[in-house]
């Protein structure tokens, strides 16, 4: 029972109590019976009259971090009334993964205790630590308005306006040697172009060794000879990254969270440095975003806010592979552009993934393979 049900008992008991005492001509009783039913309805008003006037709203900021950078929870609470707020509790409950900074004890939250004055407003910057990636939500934000006798508190639960998401960074540090291989590692030289198969630029007559998937088959119809298809030129490649997040080959029988977890690591780690340099970044793993939606896919592109995309996939992504790599890999190769590069991130790759890359390099795509066991000499031996 909450305290609006217990005040409304107060006031039932105080009229069933009047109407014996008058029945029974007991003045005491009666007088008795109607302090009890004042003190309900006085409890009732009163939830009612602290909220007037007051907003309370939370948020994280920033909302969107990495493993490890600083990030708070924001509260403001404003109050219109010129009457002040004598007593306010506030209680910020965490959830799994986030944990309070500067407070002691057991409870996995911040809890303050204030005053606001009439016509004001107060503002709370509550530290967290992260612990690890992922999408975040309070537990609840509890916030409670007493008298200044803290005789009847009234209690209202707030809904934060938005979520935390935390973006992976690597448990242990991309290797010199790995760095130095990967496509995006140095700057690409200035007379290095590509073509932006997002932007059509025209169309030319068909000269002997263009590919076949640049043929414009419908203008071909109308011009009654072969047209191939002309893009702008950009000093911009696609590099896709392939996730393994298996150690090996079946994929159920190598099932290792940490293992996972620093592929994760290094693929948020090397994007960064990929769009840092101007490449186009996708992203491709063996495991289910969300059930029934198909394997984890986001596609290189150029559009506004497809780093955070890409970024926001890597932080919510399960760390569980649910299929093979190789035939992943070999389905989204065969639809890669001509200046594109793939880098394979798995621990152990097996037969079936080896196969794959070998078949990558012979049509041309640049591959590099990199291990997180290669980070340390006992893991690289293993």
């Amino acid at each position: 029972m909450d305290r609006s049900e217990a005040r409304r008992v107060l006031i039932g008991a105080g009229i069933v109590l009047g109407l014996g005492a008058l029945a029974a001509a007991n003045v005491p009783l009666l007088m008795w019976a109607v302090a009890v039913g004042l003190l309900g309805a006085a409890g009732l008003v009163w939830e009612r009259l602290p909220w007037r006037g007051v907003e309370v709203s939370a948020r994280f900021r920033p909302a969107r971090v990495f493993v490890g950078e600083p990030v708070a929870v924001h509260v403001r609470i404003e109050n219109a009334k010129r009457f002040p707020l004598p007593l306010v509790r506030l209680t910020v409950r965490l959830p799994a993964g986030l944990l309070p900074v500067g407070e002691r004890g057991s409870f996995r939250g911040h809890y303050r205790r204030l005053s606001v004055g009439g016509r004001s407003e107060v503002r709370l910057e509550l530290p967290i630590r992260v612990l690890y990636r992922g999408e975040y939500r309070l537990d609840g934000i509890e916030v409670e308005i007493a008298d200044p006798f803290d005789l009847m508190p009234v209690r209202r639960e707030i809904l934060p306006e938005q979520d935390l998401l935390v973006f992976p960074e690597p448990r242990i540090n991309v290797p010199v040697p790995v760095l130095r291989r990967l496509p995006f590692g140095s700057p690409a030289p200035a007379a290095r172009m590509f073509e932006d198969r997002e932007r059509f630029a025209g169309v030319r007559p068909y000269e002997p060794g263009d590919p076949l998937n640049r043929i414009h088959w419908k203008l071909t119809a109308h011009a009654g000879g072969l047209q191939t298809k002309l893009f702008e030129p950009t000093r911009s490649a696609h590099v896709l990254f392939a996730l393994d997040l298996a150690a090996g080959e079946p994929f159920w029988d190598s099932i290792f969270p940490g293992i996972s977890e620093d592929v994760i690591g290094w693929a948020s780690s090397l994007a960064r440095r990929a769009f840092g340099a101007g490449w186009r970044v996708g992203l491709v793993a063996n495991t289910h975003y969300r059930r029934g939606r198909g394997l984890l896919w986001v596609p290189p592109s150029a559009a506004r806010g497809h780093e955070a995309a890409l970024f926001a996939a890597l932080a919510r992504m399960p760390g569980d592979p649910t299929a093979d790599l190789a035939p992943v890999l070999r389905e989204r190769g065969r639809h890669l552009a001509g200046d594109a590069s793939v880098v394979v991130l798995s621990a152990r790759p097996g037969p079936s993934l080896r196969q794959e890359i070998a078949a990558l390099r012979r049509r041309g795509t640049e591959v590099v393979h990199a291990s997180p066991l290669q980070a340390s000499p006992a893991g690289a031996d293993a």
